[in-house]
């Protein structure tokens, strides 16, 4: 018995190792959001953000739905970010939430974390965002 377990396993354990050493499994699928900026420019929203992330950072994620632009960072520590940009109001963060908001000319922008540290990102951004309620 232990030995037909152990024949089982070792196919398992060489592909786990094949996937991490061989595809890089452990490593953040990063993306390139030129184009979802541009979407969001095209749809009206000005003060876009830029498509690059800070020094130490990764954009994980870009999207731009119904007005939204949404991009998704993680910091040197792993520790994400999002950031929300849109005409208009945006909804409050939950609470417990670190945040920062900003607005100018009618499209508002909205920093969202839970532990990471907001102020790199906030340095990048052509709306001055200030904290509101940072732990």
């Amino acid at each position: 018995m232990a030995l037909s377990l152990i024949v089982l396993l070792i196919p398992v354990i060489l592909v786990i190792v094949a996937y991490r050493s061989l595809y890089q499994g452990d490593s953040v699928v990063t993306v390139d959001p030129t184009e979802t900026i541009a979407s969001a420019g095209r749809a009206g929203i000005t003060d876009l953000p830029p498509a690059t992330a800070p020094p130490g950072w990764s954009i994980i994620s870009a999207t731009f739905r119904e007005g939204v632009l949404r991009i998704g960072y993680l910091d040197q520590r792993q520790k994400g970010v999002q950031l929300v940009q849109a005409r208009g109001t945006l909804d409050q963060p939950r609470p417990g939430d670190k945040s920062m908001t900003g607005s100018h000319d009618g499209v508002s922008v909205l920093l969202l974390t839970q532990e990471a540290d907001l102020e790199p990102l906030a340095k990048l951004l052509p709306i001055p965002v200030s904290a509101n309620n940072l732990r």
